[in-house]
């Protein structure tokens, strides 16, 4: 049997707050759409036996009836293959939900309470077992409850939850399980959503356990190349079914961030060619994060915006962020005895006495504005405080 793994997709996901243009934003939704596109390209023309969508399809207070539309019609072009979606917390089975409004294809499964339920599939020995959210946070938790019956089928489930001992850091729990507790024997394979990379759960049990994670990034805590999962399970020889798992890159954009020191560098070649070098995924939309650190001489700092505009073709998205602190005497420019002095001496005794590392970094950001007003010279850019980043 052969299936196709994926999750947490979010299609409709807002990008606000991160930074970018509205406009980018709208980028960004069409190209989770692609990526599901060609995951279900792949699974018609490999052709699999079934579709798990482990939660997260989209974003329910967000979801336009273009995207359910999309949706029905995409599923309906890969008939006969099933697709079976287990509802998360970010695309729940509640009312107004596409899920319950909508007409889906007879090849779609919406497993739509928070209890295990069985398909058998007629032409294949696969059960495919699931459950969904039927709010926001689960009304109960079905994880420990699935017992399939040894019947010389296969016997996979698909969900959504948190599995305890690989809980991300600053991650919120939704039916949170042990993993050997949702285990058993006769279960084959574990379809799981929720986390956004890519997890296997291993331990002292016979179910092979996986996130797939998102198959595309939706901000810069989720770098790199991500996956959907390609699933084959051999008829069982005289013992349990053997579980291969190939991971597949989909994404069409990549997040990245990357820091680049300037305390050897005197001038802007030297970054921009620093900016050049960086390792680029290949054909995929760059979108990035450059941190500038270390200290920089004025030079280079009144040079940073033009830095910034002879390598942002490289990206789809460029963020670049100046924390690089000037190379200055201002111990000699406090005892000057001008204006300047008296404002650097104040400063930085205010820098010196700062309670945390927040308020000295304000503190130091203040330094240097005014001392940039100061002589005339343009602010150094910090993040987005260039009108067209």
């Amino acid at each position: 049997m052969r299936l196709i793994h994926t999750a947490d997709i979010h299609l409709d996901a807002s990008f606000a707050g991160t930074g970018m243009p509205a406009s980018f934003g709208n980028r960004r939704r069409q190209s989770l759409r692609d990526v599901l596109m060609a995951i279900l390209q792949r699974a018609a023309e490999w052709p699999a036996d079934a579709v798990l969508i482990a939660g997260d399809l989209f974003d329910h207070e967000r979801v336009t009836p273009d995207t359910a539309a999309l949706l029905r019609s995409a599923f309906e072009r890969i008939r006969p293959v099933p697709v079976f979606i287990a509802p998360g917390n970010h695309d729940p089975c509640v009312p107004g939900s596409p899920y319950v409004t909508d007409r889906w294809p007879d090849n779609v499964i919406i497993f739509d309470r928070p209890e295990w339920r069985a398909h058998a599939l007629p032409d294949a020995p696969l059960t495919v077992h699931g459950f969904g959210f039927d709010g926001f946070d689960i009304s109960a938790n079905p994880f420990g409850a699935l017992h399939p019956p040894s019947d010389g089928r296969a016997h996979v489930a698909v969900a959504h939850g948190s599995e305890r001992g690989r809980q991300p850091s600053g991650k919120t729990a939704y039916a949170p399980f042990h993993a050997a507790d949702a285990a058993d024997p006769n279960l084959h394979y574990l379809a799981l959503g929720h986390f956004h990379r890519l997890t296997p759960i291993t331990g002292p049990f016979a179910t092979t356990i996986y996130y797939s994670g998102a198959p595309e990034g939706h901000g810069f805590d989720e770098t790199g190349i991500l996956h959907y999962l390609e699933v084959e399970i051999d008829p069982p020889q005289d013992g349990p079914p053997m579980v291969r798992v190939t991971p597949v890159c989909a994404a069409r954009a990549v997040y990245e961030v990357h820091e680049i020191e300037c305390d050897e560098r005197s001038h802007s070649q030297q970054v921009i060619d620093a900016i050049r070098n960086l390792p680029a995924p290949e054909a995929r939309e760059r979108i990035a994060r450059i941190v500038l650190k270390g200290s920089c001489p004025p030079a280079l700092q009144s040079a940073l915006p033009a830095v910034y505009d002879a390598v942002t073709e490289q990206f789809a998205f460029l963020d670049l962020l100046d924390e690089t602190h000037p190379v200055e005497d201002y111990d000699a420019l406090a005892a000057s005895g001008t204006t300047l002095g008296i404002f650097i001496q104040r400063i930085s005794q205010e820098i010196a006495d700062a309670p945390d590392a927040r308020t000295r970094a304000m503190l130091e950001r203040a330094r240097l504005a005014g001392l940039s007003a100061y002589r005339g010279r343009e602010m150094p850019i910090r993040g987005l405080e260039r009108g067209n980043m």
